[in-house]
């Protein structure tokens, strides 16, 4: 089970727009990629035109920059504009109760994460 710390924070419980919830409440992990970018002019803060943006995303995103975190939590978030590679040497993690666990590592020869091995 996905501890609520993360649920709550990262609003894991938000429906798509055909009314499933990609992370069900019986869900048992999630997954972290870590990566850096020498593209960052394609990151934006998701403001909404109340905050003077043109975000118009709907919930989970609350279009201030900050999750709609459901537990006080303050929580920044972020949107790529498309797509990117990432960089060789990015991080796949898998979360489960409480735990992360390394994955997978990106291999930009091959264009994909390559299974992690265990140390």
């Amino acid at each position: 089970m996905i501890d609520s710390l993360s649920y709550c924070s990262l609003r894991l419980d938000y429906l798509d727009g055909q009314g499933n919830r990609p992370f069900p409440d019986n869900g048992s992990s999630y997954g972290v990629i870590r990566f850096r970018t020498s593209r960052v002019e394609e990151i934006e803060i998701p403001y909404g035109e109340r905050m003077g943006g043109t975000n118009y995303d709907g919930n989970p995103c609350t279009q201030n920059g900050f999750t709609g975190a459901r537990n006080e939590e303050i929580i920044p978030e972020w949107k790529l504009d498309g797509r990117i590679n990432p960089i060789d040497g990015a991080e796949l993690y898998k979360v489960s109760d409480d735990k992360e666990r390394l994955v997978g590592i990106y291999d930009a020869r091959k264009g994909k994460f390559i299974e992690a091995k265990e140390k």
